[in-house]
């Protein structure tokens, strides 16, 4: 007995450590396994002043990319796939975008492409220069009018000359150092029977960079389901079908050297009591989480954060309201485009509009400032271009 004691005794350290191991596996392990939100203590405080922010384009789309037609509503133009090429694009999506390294300055022209003049066209890139801008966001969400066309004369007319339109305008933007995305979306595009209208979409910008010289850099979604009536009676539904065209708009880029973004609110994240902890894939998150892991699949994404807020600094200001998903997704790939709001907008603490372009420059540099050496800070965009060039 004395003898087994003592060998005992002898190992103790390493029947000690052997010990730790095993606890620490079987707690990280059921860490795993267990329900967060059964095991999710936050006493921290919610904040109550959500503002419910829209874009602009609930102005200017046109009624084809709210409205479903009756047609078109089983029909989603996401290609259905099998197991193993579902497991095979996931595994070749995780590849990196390449891109230049520079932080985004990003302005959005909600202007429908018919409209878009040679002269407007000019006069829109020149402004955009002068002000520093990159990137800009092109709404193309008027292609819908003419795939709801007769095929025909007339179809093939409308397509080509907005075809020309927009490689005009990337042409222009591009010689002026300015690339361009093409911007897309309504609230209800991930809901059932509206599917048809981003695949419609997401098809025309693939199709137009095989086949020009002049291309997209990337595609962005401003998917704005918060927006629908459904999501106060059933948030988890609504998130859950946003969710879900995310990662089916990753798998059909996965062709693709698109650059992809997606345009959020400030409160997916547990920030606010706007958004429910749910189950999404075996994991048990808050929307921002999910959005960012499911963006992991396409490794140089862009979550575009509308922090829409007239002040940079104290309680519920722009740098306030963006610290969770700036900190959040330092530990994912993708990095957070943080916009401002320059048009005409309710509430009026949301927006820089009719103030001077000294003080939304000084509150830009705060912003930036405090966020410049996190590593998923991605950059600036402001809404929206033609707001933007009118501050003095």
């Amino acid at each position: 007995m004395k003898k087994k004691i003592s060998i005992l005794l002898k190992y103790k350290k390493v029947i000690l450590v052997i010990i730790l191991l095993f606890l620490a596996i079987w707690f990280y392990k059921g860490s795993e396994s267990r329900d967060v939100s059964q095991v999710l203590v936050d006493n921290t405080p919610k904040r109550q002043n959500v503002v419910y922010t829209k874009q602009f384009n609930d102005r200017v789309t046109t009624e084809n990319a709210k409205l479903a037609l009756d047609e078109y509503k089983g029909v989603s133009f996401f290609e259905r796939r099998s197991l193993l090429s579902n497991v095979l694009s996931s595994f070749l999506d995780r590849r990196e975008i390449l891109t230049d390294g520079s932080k985004e300055n990003g302005t959005w022209l909600w202007t429908p492409t018919k409209y878009i003049t040679p002269e407007y066209r000019d006069m829109v890139i020149k402004n955009a220069k002068q002000n520093g801008v990159n990137v800009i966001y092109l709404a193309i969400d008027s292609y819908l009018d003419i795939f709801v066309m007769q095929d025909g004369v007339e179809k093939e007319k409308a397509l080509n000359e907005f075809t020309s339109t927009l490689k005009d305008f990337i042409s222009n933007a591009n010689s002026n150092g300015i690339k361009v995305d093409a911007a897309a979306g309504w609230q209800n595009w991930a809901e059932e029977g509206h599917l048809y209208k981003p695949g419609v979409i997401l098809d025309y910008v693939i199709a137009f960079n095989r086949e020009n010289v002049e291309q997209f850099r990337g595609f962005q979604y401003d998917v704005e389901v918060y927006l629908l009536p459904e999501y106060k009676q059933n948030k988890q539904k609504v998130l859950t079908n946003f969710l879900d065209l995310i990662d089916k708009t990753i798998t059909k880029l996965s062709v693709t050297d698109l650059e992809f973004a997606v345009v959020i609110p400030e409160f997916y994240d547990d920030s606010t009591v706007e958004t429910p902890i749910f189950k999404y894939k075996g994991k048990s998150r808050y929307t921002l989480e999910h959005l960012l892991s499911v963006l992991e699949r396409r490794r140089g994404s862009k979550l575009i954060v509308m922090s829409y807020r007239n002040f940079a600094e104290g309680e519920n200001g722009s740098i306030e309201i963006s610290e969770d998903e700036i900190y959040v997704a330092n530990n994912y790939s993708t990095k957070v485009v943080i916009a401002q709001e320059t048009g005409d907008f309710p509430p009026s603490y949301i927006t820089f509009n009719r103030k001077s372009r000294n003080y939304y420059n000084s509150q830009l540099a705060l912003l930036k400032n405090a966020f410049e050496n996190e590593k998923s800070y991605g950059g600036i965009a402001v809404h929206y271009a033609n707001t933007f060039f009118e501050l003095k």
